[in-house]
């Protein structure tokens, strides 16, 4: 994924504290708000399919609380988002 071509920031929301960006096939989502964890925050995405949690931050492995479910799967709806044609929704717990 490293030398990809495609890049894309779909999301950068002040408020929410959140940034969304696309590297080759992945969608990279992070939550830096303090206090705010947030549930079915909706991702655009380029690629429609499933997708699944390969980092996590919030894991005990990184002094994390460990509230991500890593085999949840998160299927895409052609729901557009973001400028995106495909999207899917997440839990993003504060940090």
């Amino acid at each position: 994924f490293m030398t990809s071509d495609h890049q894309y920031i779909s999301r950068k929301h002040e408020e929410d504290k959140m940034i969304v960006f696309e590297k080759g096939d992945l969608v990279f989502v992070f939550n830096f708000h303090c206090n705010n964890s947030y549930f079915d925050y909706r991702i655009g995405c380029r690629k429609p399919g499933m997708y699944k949690v390969v980092l996590d931050s919030d894991a005990g492995l990184f002094g994390g609380f460990g509230r991500i479910h890593h085999a949840a799967e998160h299927f895409t709806t052609d729901c557009s988002h973001d400028n995106r044609p495909h999207s899917f929704s997440v839990y993003t717990p504060s940090r």
